[in-house]
Order: structure tokens, then sequence, then C-alpha cells
């Protein structure tokens, strides 16, 4: 198997050509539905509509299009292997043409009458218009119903995010990381964070107290008696992780930051393991894998990103030679 390359296809087609059990990790984030197009022709599927992932006329076929991708990521991915996904929501605008070509896009050839405007306006499914579809909270219960095991959902909260124009909601900082695992037993490498002031005195003052409410708790629960001691390292990473945005020279609009993916491939893949990426974009994944001391495969059908890829690629492998 070919490792450290990034193919010029698309995730599914990719996926296809991948051995049974032999990727350590997987850390990607798929196009979010509705959003935007990167570019690809699309091809007629069964039901009509046009196959680039993203583009599916209602949320349901979203959904089963990225259940397709991740029965084949299942199928890659070692027993004790684990997975990491990046999903955004989408607010139902069925009134409106859903797809806005962002001005930071480099797709080129798109005809604007084919990719846009009427073929693409969302169908009605059940949800209210102008609401969260909640797809995220959606596509995780799927994983689960095809025997994924959740083991967290993660809130990135964005401090540096850009405010909401609408004025009847509040401002949406933050996106989900859903840790999956295909077995019980995984590798996983612990993580750590730095304990809050507070927990020191707490600590030292001990769990031992007296009083009726804490005997209580005590016999009920089995709280601990005594001192805790204070690990070194720091106490066990949180659920909620504070990344900012970074920014990126490079003409892609929707690309994840390094800080999010380096702790799921610490924790999620071990030293020179492979890291897969089926929607590679920019290339951040595999960027983060290299500087890490593991391999990375990625798929990106649009050639442009590929370009970006090998170019911001070649700079991190420049500059670890440097340090070296």
């Amino acid at each position: 198997m070919v490792i450290d390359v990034i193919y010029q296809t698309d995730a599914l087609s990719g996926l296809k050509l991948l051995a049974n059990e032999c990727i350590d990790c997987i850390v990607t984030s798929p196009p979010y539905w509705q959003l935007r197009d990167y570019g690809i022709e699309g091809i007629q599927w069964e039901d009509g509509w046009f196959g680039q992932l993203g583009l599916e006329p209602t949320s349901e076929a979203y959904i089963n299009h990225l259940l397709l991708i991740f029965d084949e990521c299942k199928r890659v991915l070692k027993p004790q292997g684990t997975l990491w996904v990046n999903l955004g929501d989408t607010y139902n605008n069925s009134l409106k043409h859903s797809l806005k070509q962002p001005a930071q896009t480099i797709c080129k050839g798109n005809s604007h009458n084919f990719l846009y405007g009427k073929h693409h306006k969302c169908r009605k499914s059940g949800i209210p218009q102008k609401s969260l579809c909640n797809i995220p909270g959606r596509f995780a219960d799927e994983m689960i119903q095809r025997e994924w095991i959740l083991r967290n959902e993660i809130i990135w909260h964005k401090p540096s995010c850009i405010p909401a124009s609408v004025k009847d909601r509040f401002t949406v900082d933050f996106e989900k990381l859903f840790f999956f695992t295909k077995s019980p037993k995984y590798y996983f490498n612990q993580q750590f964070e730095p304990y809050a002031e507070s927990t020191f005195a707490r600590y030292e003052r001990g769990f031992n107290t007296e009083g009726t409410k804490n005997s209580i708790y005590r016999g009920r629960y089995g709280a601990p008696l005594g001192k805790k001691k204070i690990n070194p390292k720091g106490r066990n990473k949180r659920a909620v992780w504070r990344v900012s945005t970074e920014n990126n020279r490079e003409l892609h609009f929707a690309s994840y930051p390094t800080k999010l993916v380096e702790t799921p491939i610490d924790a999620g893949c071990p030293p020179r393991g492979i890291v897969l990426d089926p929607f590679m974009g920019s290339g951040t994944t595999a960027i983060v894998a290299k500087r890490l001391g593991r391999h990375y495969i990625g798929f990106e059908p649009n050639p442009d990103y590929v370009e970006i890829c090998n170019r911001r690629l070649g700079k991190t492998i420049f500059n670890n030679d440097k340090t070296e």
C-alpha cells in the first residue's frame, strides 16, 4: 500500500481501493450540506440529483451519502482504530436558492446555471423553515445504528468566529467533533490539560469533610476519602475544546485549524501509524500527521486543492528538515 500520498479522487471511489483493516486512524471533515460547491463535476444518480457530496436536495439524501462513505471507512479501519468526524449544521432555507458561490472559491469551469439556482433548491423534508436541520445529531444516531461506538461528542468552541448578521437568533460559535471507535478496545493515548486553579485547593483540602450531607453522599455514591493526588501531567482533557480558526493564505474556504486536528491524531493514532482523511481539502490532516510522526493517505477530487495540499506539505517537510 502506498502511503504519504493524496489521490485525486472522490472519497467513495478512493476508499474502495484500500484493503480491509489497513488504517489506524481517520480524521476528517466532510463538506457540509447545502453550504457551498467545491467545483467537482456532478454525476447523475438514480433519483436525479448530482453526486457531489453536500449538494443533495434533501438532508436525508445527504446523510445517506455520508453513511455510504463511512461504511467503507469502517471496512478499512483496523479493529483498534479510531474515527474523528467534524460536522457542522445547516439552517433550512427552502424558500431560497441555498447555494451561493463563495468569493474565496478556486473552482474552475463551473457553469452557474448548472450548479446553482433551481437545480439545487432545497426540497421540503418535514423541517420547518429557518430551523436547524440537526444534521450532526442525526448523523451520529445513524452511525450508532451501524454499530459504531460513539465515545465522545466534542464541542469545538470557536472564540474568534465571525458574528452572525442575523438579528433573530444567537451567533453560533461552535461545531461538533464526533469520536467513534470500531471496537470496545482501541488505541488511545490519554490527553491532559492544566488543572483549574480552584482544583489545587480542593485536592489539598481533601474529600473527607464532616457533615451529614457529605456522609450520605459518600455512602451512596462512594465519594473518595482523603486527599487526591495531583497528576503532574494535568487533568484528563475535557470535551469542550477552545480552538481559534486560523488564517489560511491558500484559496480554500473551509479548512479546519491544525490545533483542532492535533489532539485526535495524538490521541487516536499510534506513532508511525497511518492517518486517513477521505475529504482532504487543503491538506491540514496530512500536515499535522506528518508533523506528529504519522503517515497519511488522503482523497481529494478537486485538482486545485490537491495542488494546494502538495504545496503545503512540501513546506512542512522542508521546515521539519531545517529543524532536525
